[in-house]
């Protein structure tokens, strides 16, 4: 963790440096990840007192000039990913008899919205869905015990801010090939 804290950080620098509020706006945003990424993987919660102050931050970040995206939009996505999650977790459960998505897992997603908005959002839930399954499907003790999707989060939204609009770049050039 003390490693992984100030190369992220670097990361986030030279990717926001010339951005004040958005360089302060994912660091804070990483003070929150990283502990979220261990304290899940090693005891498998999410903690309130993490993901309900980052969505308010975030929210709050929305509100500020020269951020990237603007409150309606921190709003509706952390919205709309809580509303549509409760609902899947819902006909899972109905379905299954079990729990399918931990509430941790809901919050957090709904605080990452507020920080990164649709296409952020969108990116971090196919890119950590795409990784979780990789990891389950080469890591045999995985496929028996499980693992917390909360790390997946954490990480593909660390992978969002320092990598995501070069890939999404990246993505809209092939686009434009065909």
């Amino acid at each position: 963790m003390e490693l992984l804290t100030p190369l992220a950080f670097i990361l986030i620098y030279t990717t926001c440096s010339h951005e004040p509020v958005l360089l302060a706006k994912y660091i804070i945003l990483t003070c929150f990840l990283i502990p979220i990424f261990f304290i899940d993987l090693y005891n498998r919660l999410i903690l309130d007192i993490m993901s309900l102050p980052l969505l308010v931050i975030g929210v709050i970040f929305s509100l500020l000039p020269g951020t990237d995206i603007g409150w309606r939009e921190a709003l509706l996505s952390s919205i709309g990913i809580l509303v549509i999650l409760l609902l899947v977790a819902w006909l899972f459960e109905k379905i299954r008899h079990k729990e399918g998505i931990g509430g941790g897992d809901l919050k957090l997603l709904a605080a990452i919205a507020a920080f990164t908005g649709v296409f952020g959002l969108t990116f971090i839930l196919l890119f950590s869905s795409v990784i979780a399954v990789i990891v389950v499907l080469l890591i045999p003790k995985v496929r028996r015990t499980g693992i917390p999707y909360g790390p997946f989060l954490a990480a593909t939204t660390l992978i969002w801010i320092t990598l995501g609009s070069g890939i999404l770049q990246w993505y809209l050039s092939l686009l434009a090939l065909e």
